[in-house]
Order: structure tokens, then C-alpha cells, then sequence
């Protein structure tokens, strides 16, 4: 009887050591799982507080070359025999644009040394197609840059104060265009409606094309 009582002692001790180990074990797996899980949660709830947060080049330490910005003119130092005329076809740009770059007069001579400050072109007034008849009339501007080009706020004007401003458009590849009818009509991608009820155009005069910061960035003589 001693005996038996001595196995069934052993035996609860037996399942105490053993209750007791599975137990700390337990406790100690729960408490690294629940680090594991509030860590994930902070880090998911940082970035759902703050999501325009990326990785970036910058963030890895990696060096990001700066980007190089496109010059808006180029300036022309005058030799002995320039003109407006042979700087503009020099540098692909109309008289027009030069002298109203410059605040010059077709009559103001130059002189070996000036500096003539050339507008880079990265867009032109590629023509203007349906004068007079309300229905076909338009502009066709066409982007030269190699980047996409936003229009948005530029402005188009006629020589009798008449002002057509873009909305929110973008020509994104080197030589696409839009065209801005006189008439009124739906916008579209490529086709732009300025919303007159006569033509605007007439034969000998100039178009221009401002930037939204009022700079002239194209000159046009309608044939």
C-alpha cells in the first residue's frame, strides 16, 4: 500500500512539473508574438497616418543626381553684320519673338557686343488653318521638347486684345499638338473650344503664345 501511495505521489508531481513548464512556455511565446504584433501595428498605423511617405533613393542614402532645368533663353553676343533677321534664322526663332524678348524695335540697330537674349524653343505656334470660316478655324500649337509640356494657364492672343486662357492640358510627347478652334464646342484631349460666335483670325496678323507667367514663348504671322 506504501508502495502504490509512493507511485501516485510521483506521479501528481509529475504532472505539476510538467503543467508548470508547458505553462511558462506559453507565457513566454505570448509575450514575443505580442511585441511582434505591436510593432506590425505601429508601423501599419504610421503609414496609414502618413501615406505619401515612400522609400526614396534620398531615404537609402543613394545619390540622386539634380535634375537640370530647361533654360528659358539663350544670350547672343553680336559680331560685326548680325541682324534680327539672321539671328532669328540662326537660332530657329521668328523676329517677332527676339525683338519682344528683348523689348527691341525692328528699327533699333545692333552693334558688335550687344547681347540679344534668344528664346529657347520648346513649343510653336505651328499654324493657324480655317481663317474666317467659324467652323474650321484654329490654332495648332505642337510641342518641340522631348518632356511632356503643361499649357495650363498659358494664354493665346490676337492684335485686338482678344485672349483665349488653357485649362488643364498637357501635350506629352515631342511633336503632339492641340488645336484651339475659334468656335464653341466640347473640350477634348487634342481639341480645345475658345467659345466665339465670329472668327478671330484675320490674313497678316500676329499670334502669340504666353506662358502663365506672361512670357512670350511662340510668335506667329497668320499667312
Amino acid at each position: 500500500m506504501k508502495q502504490w501511495n509512493r507511485l501516485f505521489f510521483f506521479l501528481l508531481l509529475n504532472i505539476f512539473v510538467s503543467a508548470c513548464t508547458t505553462l511558462t512556455v506559453l507565457v513566454l511565446w505570448d509575450r514575443t508574438q505580442s511585441s511582434i504584433l505591436g510593432d506590425t501595428l505601429s508601423a501599419l498605423t504610421f503609414n496609414r497616418q502618413n501615406p505619401a511617405i515612400t522609400v526614396t533613393p534620398t531615404t537609402l542614402n543613394i545619390p540622386v543626381p539634380a535634375a537640370t532645368p530647361t533654360p528659358a533663353v539663350i544670350v547672343h553676343e553680336v559680331r560685326g553684320g548680325d541682324t534680327f533677321e539672321s539671328i532669328a534664322i540662326t537660332y530657329n526663332v521668328s523676329v517677332d519673338e527676339l525683338l519682344n524678348e528683348n523689348g527691341y524695335s525692328k528699327s533699333q540697330p545692333l552693334s558688335a557686343g550687344d547681347l540679344v537674349r534668344v528664346p529657347v524653343r520648346f513649343v510653336e505656334i505651328d499654324s493657324v488653318i480655317g481663317i474666317g470660316d467659324l467652323e474650321l478655324e484654329r490654332v495648332v500649337i505642337r510641342n518641340l521638347a522631348s518632356s511632356e509640356l503643361s499649357l495650363a494657364g498659358w494664354r493665346l492672343e490676337d492684335e485686338s486684345s482678344n485672349v483665349y486662357t488653357f485649362p488643364q492640358v498637357t501635350i506629352y510627347v515631342k511633336g503632339g499638338t492641340v488645336s484651339v478652334f475659334s468656335e464653341v464646342g466640347a473640350d477634348t484631349v487634342l481639341d480645345l473650344y475658345w467659345g466665339n460666335d465670329v472668327p478671330v483670325w484675320q490674313s497678316g496678323e500676329k499670334v502669340t503664345l504666353l506662358d502663365s507667367a506672361g512670357s512670350v514663348r511662340a510668335v506667329y504671322r497668320v499667312p
